[in-house]
């Protein structure tokens, strides 16, 4: 039997072994034991006393609960009410929707519920962290590209780090291509781990990444040391290209980036000089200003080399397997429900608009249907949705359902979103914890955990597979499945027969019934692999690798990859130093864990990383408490003097609260809105990368640290 740990989205999957009553795991391939300490202990974790196992009702004040147990059905009748209520009056639209599908295991069926509910108004934090880059990526290719580390002889990090904690099955990959004698170029400000193997470790100014890659673009286009034939043949758009690159010779990078120009054109010369070389995907490049430039180069850079369908490789979706996206149903919203998608005027590479210009592609390539990649197509944008629930939008939204994301602590302007919460009629999150997002809802719903519950994946549509993941113990009595609630709710909302699968098993026949089996029969191999198009099959527009977008050019934006500079209005003489946020601590992922005794005693407080000189220049001793400040916000936390940080930056952790602490608006959400790294960056326009919306949390913005 085979389970899929997804405590991080690195997406594990081990063997279970049950005999004599007692639950082991153990790697799949012995020669690559991607297991880390949290899969290892996910009986406790499980088992944590905070667990949510009831449905509750606040019946104090919004942002002030006080909880009362209520049975299952209580709950979704009067959600379900609530819910008729906001649409009578205010239509359909007003309904949000936040999720994680990789949280609560069912991709599809929160769209499907939506469309035919009428709301076109969905939200995912993978509009920040790899759904995003899945959009860059189709722009220019058609679809994502797959790591091939068996072949790789160089590997380019742009700011990950990767160890035995984190995404261990990368850590191991790297390693096994290391060993072979690939070569290592980490592109980070900082002195990680990881940077310790390169051996090139360029400590760029944060933010300034895709000037670098623009950098790499010139050399190689100058120095004719891309593959003249696959260029020729594959592509368009190479001569707008190599003219934009001019544009970006290694002496102004180096200036730009803090590095020299002799380390810009070797280190080009190394990675066009590879026969497979790979830039794997990292959320670093996610959350910039000029994060779809950054993308942009990076998807031109395997393109232009001729790595493309060698080290990295473009599969396309499957023609023959149920998709997550068959389940969403589309048909079901008319086209002028899809019109009032919030932020697709202004960002409309994420909205059901920007999805749209595959479509003859799509049909070009005898698809049926045009895919939504990584659960982020057709989305609304988080920021202006926000605003919306907060007042300012085209119209109300009313509604809002937190779905196995802490959507509070997930995206910048953490004080707006609070607001945007603060100001809805019904709010429910389905959770397995009492979090930050749950401490300002009406109604809390208990889910269930990975190991509690079967699952048909991939949660979003990125890989040409169906995978199976075989639930390891029961859950809680009172803990269900994110089907039965949606099930639970459709029927309660008059389109149940959009849901005519009594329970999950059902469904999973369903969709394993394209490839002519069940899930009994499915279940016992981890992975069953769909038909895609042919290597060397493109769906863009053009059919072929666009160097120059159309679907860009299309939206109204630059077609070409570009470096802007970043701007921070709120910043004054009195913050001397650029701040970084977003990066995980091995004992956390995203805003778990906190809760988790092994893993808190290994982070017990929020640390800032300060350079010892820095430091000193405020009066800073390490493991003093001080207090963060931008223009937009602040949050303490306790001082590490780092001589790996680079002197005159300032590095922030990501999702810190404290779960032990008092909950409730007034005591600050269990400390998130004092620690939270969200209350430090604003979401206004200014802050946004101009094509995806999406904010900037990394480069350019200034700061200030002062001692409590």
């Amino acid at each position: 039997m085979y389970s899929t740990c997804v405590f991080c989205d690195g997406g594990c999957t081990f063997a279970v072994d049950d005999a004599d009553g007692k639950v082991t795991i153990s790697p799949i391939n012995p020669a690559m034991p991607a297991i880390c300490s949290k899969a290892v202990n996910w009986d406790e974790i499980r088992s944590h006393s905070g667990r949510l196992m009831h449905p509750l009702k606040n019946v104090g004040e919004r942002g002030e609960p006080q909880w009362e147990e209520i049975s299952w059905e209580q709950a979704l009748d009067e959600i379900a009410e609530k819910l008729r209520a906001v649409i009578d009056e205010y239509g359909p639209e007003a309904v949000a929707f936040s999720e994680m599908p990789l949280n609560h295991g069912f991709g599809g069926v929160t769209r499907r519920f939506m469309n035919h509910l009428g709301t076109p108004n969905y939200i995912t934090a993978l509009d920040l962290c790899m759904g995003n880059t899945a959009q860059v990526h189709r722009a220019t290719y058609g679809w994502f590209t797959s790591a091939n580390w068996q072949v790789a002889d160089c590997i380019v990090y742009f700011g990950q780090n990767r160890g035995p904690e984190l995404w261990p099955r990368e850590y191991l990959n790297l390693k096994a291509a290391l060993a072979r004698g690939a070569k290592l170029i980490v592109v980070d400000p900082r002195l990680t781990e990881t940077a310790e193997l390169a051996d090139y470790h360029l400590r760029i100014n944060y933010g300034t990444d895709a000037a670098l890659a623009l950098g790499w673009i010139n050399v190689i286009i100058d120095e004719g040391l891309y593959d003249h034939v696959f260029v020729a043949e594959s592509t368009i758009g190479f001569e707008d290209l190599a003219e934009r690159a001019g544009e970006y010779p290694p002496e102004r990078v180096a200036e730009i980036c803090g590095i020299t120009a002799d380390e810009v054109r070797e280190t080009a010369r190394v990675y066009a000089g590879s026969e497979a070389a790979l830039i794997p995907w990292g959320a670093t490049a996610d959350m910039q200003r000029n994060s779809t430039s950054l993308l942009r180069g990076q998807c031109i850079l395997r393109a232009i080399c001729g790595f493309l369908n060698k080290s990295e490789l473009v599969y396309g979706p499957a023609s023959d397997i149920s998709l997550s996206e068959r389940l969403y149903d589309y048909s079901a919203l008319s086209q002028s429900q899809k019109d009032k998608q919030i932020g697709s005027e202004n960002y409309p590479l994420f909205s059901f608009k920007g999805n749209a210009l595959y479509d003859e592609a799509m049909r070009n390539a005898g698809f049926g249907f045009t895919a939504d990649i990584m659960a982020s197509s057709c989305m609304a944008h988080p920021s202006s949705l926000f605003a919306a629930m907060r007042g300012e939008g085209p119209y109300p939204v009313k509604a809002f359902f937190s779905v196995a994301n802490n959507t509070v602590m997930s995206y910048a302007n953490m004080q707006g979103i609070v607001d945007a919460l603060m100001n809805q009629y019904l709010v429910v999150t389905f959770e397995v914890n009492m979090t930050p997002t749950a401490q300002l809802s009406d109604y809390v719903l208990p889910g269930d955990m990975w190991m509690e519950r079967d699952t048909v994946g991939p949660m979003f549509d990125i890989a040409p597979i169906m995978t199976t993941s075989n639930s390891i113990v029961e859950p809680p009595v009172d803990c269900r499945c994110w089907y039965d609630v949606v099930k639970g709710l459709a029927d309660r909302m008059g389109i149940g027969d959009a849901f005519p699968w009594c329970n999950a098993h059902e469904l999973f026949d369903y969709r394993f019934a394209a490839l002519g089996t069940t899930w009994e029969q499915a279940r016992s191999a981890p992975a069953h692999p769909g038909k895609t198009p042919a290597f060397g099959t493109f769906l863009t527009p053009s059919g072929k690798v666009e160097l120059s977008s159309s679907v860009l050019a299309a939206l109204g934006y630059d077609p070409l990859p570009y470096y802007e500079e970043p701007t921070d209005p709120l910043a004054n003489d009195d913050m001397p130093f650029e701040i970084f946020a977003g990066a995980r601590e091995p004992a956390n992922y995203n805003t778990n864990f906190h809760q988790i005794g092994f893993l808190r005693e290994r982070e017990p407080e929020p640390r800032l990383f300060i350079h010892p000189d820095d430091a000193s220049s405020c009066n800073v001793v390490e493991g003093a408490w001080v207090r963060v400040a931008t223009g937009h916000g602040a949050i303490d936390l306790v001082a590490h003097l780092d001589p790996c940080q680079k002197p005159g930056t300032l590095r922030v952790p990501h999702g810190w609260w404290k779960p032990e602490t008092e909950p409730g608006l007034a005591a600050g959400l269990s400390s998130a809105l004092i620690h939270n790294d969200g209350m430090l960056f604003s979401d206004e326009a200014w802050n946004l990368d101009p094509e995806q919306g999406l904010a900037n949390l990394r480069g350019g913005i200034c700061a200030r640290v002062g001692v409590l």
